[in-house]
């Protein structure tokens, strides 16, 4: 195991209470209890959320649902207040929150005091960014709010080549917002948060993978990952499809469709031990469901998370992919297993 990983699990464990350990073995025996028996059983609540700092974005990336413009559903900034409510909600077990879902995270103006809330409650966190906006003086913020983990999309070495997806966006900018956090963890003496510098692999930058691992230790990066791309157009042209199978998430099948290599009939873990909040409140199955088509229900002065979590509508969305993945086309186009 290599020292990243070891960092990241001795992290995890200082947070993962008794309480919080027996909660995500209550919900994985009720899993595989629905998953063999068919009849719905889940106990527990999630240890593991995702919230929406801002469905707002600088970039125009093409396979974005907000960069592409496809998103319907209304697009703003998280309230505090809301986020501390719902943390409270999903306290002693939520101990991993991911603070990103559609948009860019760091918009959000007051970013960092969300991450205060959280390490309050003794929350691991991750955000996901272009990092097009990580200054000094925010870097510096992230590091002393006590940001665990940040994913940084470089998705490309060259010009050229990033801002063909990263459309608005800069290498340049990128990757001093890597440098400006490496350097605000050696000025504060951290060690988080664990910067992970991610790589979406796309026909026009595979040529580019041996590279960006060369980038991401030059940068001071804790870890290069490479990522398959996301296709919602079973039409593309192969335009994003890289050609090295080895890094596509799709196949062509023989009506000249893209359809997700790997298959799966029934049964989804993340969504008995997970769950997504959009910036508004509402809670959503999982992060596939980007336009919060199947939202379980809204948030209010009287629906809690908790509440939410565990009514009618949110029972027969899991029984229903428990059953069978194809009663939904989010479904279909997801490669978690």
């Amino acid at each position: 195991m290599n020292k990243y990983y070891c960092r990241l699990i001795f992290s995890l464990l200082s947070k993962l209470t008794f309480p919080r350990l027996l909660n995500i073995i209550k919900l994985k025996i009720s899993y595989l209890i629905t998953y063999f028996s068919g009849r719905y059983v889940r106990w527990g609540e999630p240890w593991t959320a995702s919230i929406e700092p801002s469905a707002l974005c600088n970039l125009q990336c093409p396979e974005c649902p907000i960069g592409s413009h496809i998103l319907t559903r209304p697009s703003n900034f998280i309230n505090t207040d809301d986020f501390t409510s719902w943390l409270e909600q999903m306290q002693p077990q939520l101990f991993y929150l991911i603070l990103y879902f559609q948009g860019e995270p760091l918009l959000h103006p007051n970013f960092p005091d969300l991450i205060k809330i959280a390490q309050l409650r003794r929350v691991h966190t991750l955000t996901s960014t272009n990092a097009q906006t990580i200054t000094e003086p925010l870097a510096r913020k992230l590091v002393e709010a006590g940001l665990d983990e940040i994913i940084v999309s470089v998705d490309g070495t060259t010009e050229e080549t990033y801002r063909q997806y990263r459309r608005g966006g800069t290498l340049e900018k990128a990757t001093r917002g890597i440098e400006n956090l490496v350097k605000a963890r050696k000025v504060l003496g951290k060690k988080n948060p664990f910067i992970r510098l991610q790589f979406i692999v796309m026909r026009h930058n595979e040529h580019q993978i041996q590279e960006i691992k060369v980038l991401g230790k030059k940068l001071g990066a804790d870890r290069v990952e490479l990522k398959t791309a996301q296709i919602y157009d079973p039409t593309d042209p192969n335009i994003i499809l890289p050609s090295n199978p080895k890094f596509a998430r799709y196949k062509v099948n023989r009506q000249g469709l893209l359809e997700i290599k790997k298959k799966r009939h029934k049964g989804c873990m993340k969504m008995w031990g997970g769950t997504v909040l959009t910036w508004d409140g509402k809670v959503l199955p999982c992060c596939y469901d980007k336009d919060a088509e199947h939202a379980f229900g809204q948030t209010t002065a009287t629906q809690t998370v908790k509440n939410i979590l565990n009514n009618p509508t949110s029972r027969t969305f899991r029984l229903k992919v428990m059953q069978s993945r194809s009663h939904y086309d989010m479904c279909k186009n997801c490669h978690e297993r």
